[in-house]
């Protein structure tokens, strides 16, 4: 895996641990088996092998978000397209944690909207949100 995308991957599940997220990161068989949060456990559970690498860090943000958010049950990450519930919810969240980590040390006139959808295969579906986002940092910082 890249470095840059480990080091993201790496500050997401420190995130998680400074909230009391257990979690565990395992190779699955099956590079398709999806990651998830047990939300009454506090627990996210990863693939490490999943087909894309890159997008590790979007599904460690996404299951945290699941629990920061206060869902119930055992949600499986199946619809990265979602919009809205709690699958948005969570979406969002995820891009909410990811831009400042990313962006952390780039220029505003260097950022590059697509450049970090494509880096941490983030769905198109997600591209007005990620691009306000990514707005809205360079106005707070």
């Amino acid at each position: 895996m890249d470095d840059c995308i480990s080091d993201l991957l790496g500050q997401v599940l420190n995130i998680a641990y400074d909230n009391d997220i257990a979690v565990i990161m395992r190779p699955f068989h099956h590079p398709d088996t999806p990651p998830c949060a047990d939300c009454e456990t506090r627990t996210i559970i990863l693939n490490s092998n999943w087909r894309e690498h890159n997008a590790l860090p979007m599904h460690a943000a996404h299951e945290v978000e699941h629990i920061l958010n206060g869902d119930t049950g055992t949600l499986y990450y199946h619809n990265c397209y979602a919009k809205y519930g709690s699958e948005g919810a969570a979406n969002r969240g995820a891009v909410g944690i990811l831009v400042p980590l990313y962006f952390a040390d780039v220029e505003p006139e260097d950022a590059n909207l697509f450049q970090f959808m494509d880096n941490l295969c983030i769905p198109s579906s997600l591209e007005s949100w990620v691009n306000s986002t990514i707005q809205n940092f360079y106005l707070e910082k």
